[in-house]
């Protein structure tokens, strides 16, 4: 799987983003000269391609009944018939894009590197820039410039300074809506921000999560009406709505989760080499569960109908796991490629977004 490594001279150390851009492999081989002149991806909009659904593809989600998809360069892909044909959305950027969520039908946001955030008012058709590194680096140091004496303001203000010390580039790797106006966004370095009012405006919010380490914050979820982070270190984050705040959970876990899934009954978090570890009781306690992989899981969903997990790798697998998260069968796809995320539009389909594009695959032993 494709990784994009961030080095931080500060802490001396090499940080690995799974699921990061797919930066200059994907380049034309004979670029023209305008093509090879330096634009900078936020400022220039995404380039309207052949063959969408056979691109890179980062992240897939629903958008009421139709589906939307995005990836490397700005790529947006939108899907009217459940994943047979695709086409591609009007994008203000050309930043790599690796996660997208729709709270209702036509209201969507997309995230990325760049710290872009995206938004759409009408289904994923077109979109609109909302945010990005280059405001936020003034944004939230201004935000934090008043920390005198809180402590937990104090080290926010230090992680911002040093997280855009480089410039805009980090990228935000996941972002949940509870509703049209209440949202996060979650990134490397401990990146995290929060909106009440549709993204017309940001909060950062790293004081207001006990990641002390600026650990990569790598997926966000509502599950059960509990919204968790999780990132690396085998850390997990609960928020505490009453004091809005995201409380540490330790699982006994010391490598990366890259995601997190569940129903009433189970969460399970899951990332590098197969590894997944379950929890019935919100989070309190977690379990190491044997898994029939070693390769590194990258997405999961939920069955609406049977409530049953579904998880996919970087090494061409399907996962099919009960509805309590306990027990996981390999699923042998039609057409198998490195997966990057998950969609079902049935019981028995999913739409599946990976290296080589997005495809349709029926979830049968």
């Amino acid at each position: 799987m494709v990784a994009i490594m961030y080095t931080n001279s500060r802490r001396n150390l090499i940080r690995t983003i799974f699921l990061g851009a797919l930066i200059g492999i994907f380049a034309p081989s004979s670029p023209t000269w305008a093509e090879s002149k330096f634009q900078d991806p936020l400022d220039t909009p995404a380039l309207m391609r052949n063959a969408v659904n056979t691109r890179p593809l980062m992240a897939i989600a629903h958008a009421g009944a139709h589906l939307v998809a995005v990836g490397s360069r700005g790529l947006i892909v939108r899907s009217e018939d459940q994943g047979k044909t695709w086409t591609q959305s009007a994008v203000p950027v050309q930043c790599d894009l690796l996660a997208v969520h729709f709270p209702t039908p036509q209201l969507g946001w997309v995230v990325g590197h760049d710290g872009v955030i995206l938004h759409s008012s009408d289904g994923g058709k077109n979109w609109t820039k909302q945010f990005d590194g280059r405001i936020a680096d003034g944004a939230f140091k201004k935000y934090y410039a008043a920390a005198t004496t809180d402590a937990a303001m104090t080290a926010a203000a230090a992680q911002v300074a040093q997280n855009f010390k480089a410039g805009p580039a980090l990228p935000y790797l996941d972002v949940w809506f509870e509703d049209t106006e209440k949202g996060f966004v979650v990134g490397s370095f401990g990146m995290l921000a929060a909106t009440v009012d549709g993204g017309k405006t940001w909060e950062p919010w790293l004081h207001r999560i006990d990641n002390a380490q600026g650990v990569n914050l790598n997926s966000i979820r509502n599950v059960g009406g509990n919204i968790y982070i999780v990132g690396e270190r085998g850390i997990l984050f609960k928020l505490d709505r009453a004091n809005r705040r995201f409380q540490k959970m330790e699982t006994g876990y010391a490598g990366s989760f890259f995601g997190i899934v569940g129903n009433t009954d189970a969460l399970v978090a899951f990332g590098l080499r197969g590894i997944a570890y379950r929890s019935g009781n919100g989070g309190a306690n977690w379990e190491a569960l044997k898994m029939p992989v070693d390769a590194t899981i990258t997405a999961g969903v939920v069955s609406r109908e049977s409530a049953n997990i579904v998880l996919v790798t970087s090494a061409d697998q399907i996962l099919l796991g009960d509805a309590q998260g306990r027990s996981f069968k390999l699923v042998h796809p039609h057409k198998p490629m490195r997966y990057t995320g998950i969609a079902l539009v049935d019981r028995g389909t999913a739409v599946v977004t990976g290296l080589d594009g997005v495809r349709t695959e029926t979830l049968s032993q």
